[in-house]
């Protein structure tokens, strides 16, 4: 089983396992993005402490990161059994489409997305750079024009590189 070292600039890392029996076209869609390096320079756009944090990469302008892909978790029976755990990394997506980029990993529990999200792997290591961020200051922002509201770092969270291990 491969793992994902994602390390943040000027402080820690956290690692997570990918499991690309039960996801195979998000894990690998995941190894070119950061094998083409990406994740690397990106920050943190996404921080909802008890929730969820979200590198949010889609910029509207590369159609390498711009890309949605048929959800696995509709597909992989092992996918849509997942539960999302404390620690679960799963692609982010708009609840008809997964994201061909954009990962997120949950700071609790959380039912509401069970089988509705495809699942990728689990935080192995690396925790305390998983509280740090949870414990940054956030501000709210307002997605135009869907209205969707969100909170980001106040300071922003730079990923310096995203390697597999």
């Amino acid at each position: 089983m491969k793992t994902v070292r994602v390390k943040m600039k000027n402080h820690g890392a956290f690692s997570f396992t990918i499991k690309e029996e039960i996801a195979p076209k998000a894990v690998a869609r995941m190894l070119a993005m950061i094998e083409m390096k990406k994740y690397d320079g990106k920050v943190i756009e996404r921080l909802e402490p008890g929730f969820v944090i979200q590198p949010l990469f889609q910029d509207g302008v590369d159609e390498e990161i711009d890309v949605m892909v048929e959800p696995e978790y509709e597909t992989v029976p092992e996918n849509h059994a997942m539960k999302f755990e404390r620690g679960t990394v799963a692609m982010a997506g708009d609840g008809k489409k997964a994201s061909g980029s954009q990962f997120f990993v949950t700071l609790d529990r959380q039912e509401r997305l069970d089988g509705k999200f495809t699942v990728i792997g689990e935080i192995v290591d690396g925790w305390e750079e998983i509280e740090r961020l949870e414990a940054v200051s956030v501000v709210e922002c307002i997605d135009e024009p869907s209205g969707f509201v969100y909170h980001k770092p106040e300071i922003a969270e730079v990923v310096e590189s995203v390697v597999v291990e």
